[in-house]
């Protein structure tokens, strides 16, 4: 029992031990009273009654109460961490992968800077073999270009639909059902046969 309990414990049987002596003496006088329920022990002891209620309405409420509420409020809490937690990770997965887009862009600019040296650079009379090697590093940069843009593409591809599938979890623990699982599978599916095109 902790030490807050016990004082009002103590103070509460110490308040009833004051009450008791206090009515005591009027309880021992024979002197005939109209009404019991209209004098002051009838007062005192409507009060009483009422705070011995109230006390047990109390009472009630924290023992069976409390811990309800505080299962329902940790509940939410749990689910508004989790969703944090799952929206901090797709922004971070967004951000990595934004950061290696624009990598690609910079990569890109790098090899067209370094085609348009090297074939600035060139004397005269090697034109001919410049234009020639020019023109192979275009395409090869291109090929290079285009095999980066789709690895890009892939991964994006990869983070959405993982940021998408975790989202999804977290929503079909919360609505699931069986009306909702098929509506689920059914947009999968139509998901799947859009990105597959």
């Amino acid at each position: 029992m902790s030490q807050a309990r016990r004082a009002f414990w103590q103070r509460l049987a110490l308040s009833l031990l004051a009450l008791a002596w206090t009515v005591l003496p009027a309880l021992a006088q024979e002197e005939h009273q109209p009404e019991p329920a209209d004098t002051t022990l009838g007062f005192v002891f409507r009060w009483l009654n009422l705070a011995l209620v109230l006390g047990a309405l109390i009472w009630a409420v924290r023992k069976f109460g409390a811990p309800y509420f505080r299962q329902s409020a940790q509940a939410i809490a749990d689910a508004i961490h989790g969703s944090a937690a799952t929206r901090v990770s797709a922004e971070r997965e967004l951000s990595e992968a934004t950061r290696q887009l624009a990598s690609v862009d910079a990569e890109i600019q790098e090899l067209r800077r370094a085609g348009e040296r090297e074939s600035s650079g060139e004397a005269e009379r090697l034109r001919a073999l410049a234009q020639s090697e020019a023109e192979k590093i275009a395409r090869a940069a291109g090929a290079e270009i285009e095999a980066a843009e789709r690895l890009a593409r892939q991964q994006l591809r990869a983070i959405t639909a993982r940021a998408a599938t975790d989202r999804a979890a977290v929503l079909v623990r919360q609505r699931m059902n069986s009306a909702a699982d098929r509506a689920l599978f059914g947009s999968f599916v139509g998901e799947l046969e859009r990105t597959a095109r």
